[in-house]
């Protein structure tokens, strides 16, 4: 019996097992309706690194499912968060902005009512073209001004002796004594970053707007003094309250976070003990994660290494970036766009061995899973002989029609069905768009027009050669029987292939060379070779 199990199905697992809260002895509640929840800010750059949780969170929600546990997926935007730095072709007089809410900013683009609306659609366009099932998705902007929050604001501003001891046992300093779990808007300039709480008075919070610094801008006070009143809030929680009372709200039993949140004195823990002793509620089962680097290094817009969703899906399958969030999830996964070809391929065997159940009991069990939880909506995986660096390579020589016709010759094309051609057109368009403009100088192969010379030894081998392209067009044949003549003419195989790739492409060494000499086309390796032979 295989051992394996997949990350998700073990979570879901321990939500449907657990019977009492954590921090207490408090009963599980019965919900009719539970909640996976993923969420993002708004006030960074939305890459595929952001895309992790979503994608993670997804399977979390179709494992669920799978074990008949009614679970529903949301996705939450946290644009109450405020503006704390400006991004790349955001115009500099945004700074003005810097500390309001995100949706309260205006649209740099003027497209969409607010800075929040401009991006979040963008990304909600972008992340549906990776996914199963669409998530129902919220704005806390909007459910604060809903009032949808206000009873889990009266309950933590009431228990805030008892939420301030639990934020300070995890932290050297203390929290002040004017500290609320409240945060509240400025009602005259509208920056919720910088007021600053002078007095908490029942359900009135008494604040002083005042300069806030950032890392690197500075938020500007406007010297205001007003009180917040929680009847008819207009604010938002800490984040040492907040996540909690999303969790109530939403009846969260899962989410993910990344690896900094697993520490017990993270802001996840934090709000996990104040779900459970203030709000009496049991805290979700983490999806803790590792992050994607890019080559290396953390995505950064000042290093310009960041990877958007959107130029991801010129280049590859949405289904390849989601099998890499599939495995194991707290290892570090790193990315390059040379990496493609071998990802593309990677995910192909999966396909492909679980279609044919290839393997022992365990690997079977993994290429079904993965191939299952990979998958996206109206879309089909199709296994491909025709792997990902071949249609590049091909993409070098010829047109999309003729790279048809060239994998037909080199018997790469199965079944000829329409879904496998269609998926095959996609490969081609989609492997096109990464040599031109991802592929290391390696990879970049063109047919050599120069004429270059070679010793009698290797004319003698060409020779030999051109007979047999003469007598077969099967690649592998071609392969072998090359390789036999440099074998009887005691050639080592590293130079007589080397000496094929230079003559045919000018580099030391390329793809396999029966496939070359195929996709270069036979008659036109003939001809050069009879023209080094001469030469």
């Amino acid at each position: 019996m295989a051992k394996w199990v997949f990350w998700a199905e073990e979570i879901a697992e321990k939500i449907i097992k657990r019977k009492k809260l954590h921090f207490t002895e408090q009963k599980i509640p019965e919900e009719k309706n539970w909640t996976v929840k993923s969420s993002s800010s708004l006030s960074g750059v939305l890459h595929i690194g952001r895309l992790s949780d979503i994608i993670r969170v997804e399977a979390q929600a179709r494992a669920l499912e799978k074990a008949g546990f009614n679970a529903d997926f949301i996705y939450v935007t946290e644009d109450m968060d405020p503006l704390r730095k400006i991004p790349a072709g955001v115009p500099k007089e945004f700074e003005q902005y810097i500390g309001f809410p995100v949706s309260d900013v205006p649209d740099p683009k003027g497209c969409h009512k607010s800075y929040a609306e401009h991006f979040t659609s963008e990304f909600l366009e972008v992340f549906e073209k990776f996914l199963s099932i669409k998530p129902k998705v919220y704005s806390m902007r909007k459910e604060y001004k809903k009032g949808n929050f206000n009873q889990e604001i009266l309950d933590l501003v009431k228990n805030r002796e008892k939420v301030k001891e639990i934020i300070e046992k995890t932290q050297e300093s203390k929290v002040g004594k004017n500290w609320s779990v409240w945060k509240p808007i400025c009602e005259k300039c509208g920056n919720l970053q910088t007021t600053t709480i002078t007095k908490v008075e029942g359900k009135k919070i008494h604040y002083k707007c005042q300069d806030y610094k950032f890392e690197k801008f500075t938020a500007k006070g406007c010297g205001h003094k007003g009180i917040s009143d929680l009847k008819k809030p207009n604010g938002k929680l800490i984040w040492k309250s907040e996540w909690a009372a999303q969790w109530k709200r939403w009846k969260v039993c899962s989410e993910g976070a990344g690896k900094e949140y697993e520490s017990r004195n993270s802001a996840f823990w934090v709000n996990a003990e104040i779900t459970e002793k203030v709000l009496n509620f049991p805290y979700p089962e983490p999806i803790f994660y590792e992050h994607l680097i890019i080559g290396g290094t953390k995505m950064s817009a000042s290093l310009g290494n960041v990877v958007y969703p959107a130029d991801w899906l010129k280049v590859s399958r949405p289904e390849t970036l989601k099998y890499l969030y599939m495995k194991r999830l707290m290892k570090t996964r790193s990315f390059e766009w040379k990496d493609v070809p071998l990802m593309e391929l990677e995910l192909d065997r999966v396909i492909e061995n679980a279609e044919k159940k290839t393997g022992n009991d365990v690997e079977q069990l993994k290429n079904k899973t993965y191939s299952e939880f990979v998958k996206v909506k109206d879309r089909k995986l199709v296994p491909l002989q025709a792997d990902y660096a071949l249609c590049s390579f091909l993409n070098g020589f010829y047109k999309k029609e003729a790279i048809i016709n060239k994998l037909k010759e080199l018997n790469k094309i199965d079944s000829n069905s329409k879904d496998e051609l269609n998926a095959l057109n996609e490969r081609i368009e989609l492997s096109k768009v990464w040599l031109e403009k991802y592929a290391p100088e390696e990879s970049r192969i063109v047919f050599s027009e120069k004429t270059s010379s070679v010793s009698e030894e290797m004319k003698e081998v060409f020779l030999e050669a051109i007979k047999v392209l003469k007598k077969t067009d099967k690649t592998e044949e071609i392969q072998q029987k090359i390789f036999e003549i440099g074998k009887t003419k005691n050639i080592p195989s590293k130079k007589l292939f080397t000496e094929f790739y230079q003559t045919l492409i000018e580099k030391k060494f390329g793809p396999k060379l029966g496939q070359l000499i195929i996709a270069i086309g036979k008659d036109k390796v003939i001809k050069k070779l009879e023209e080094s032979v001469k030469n």
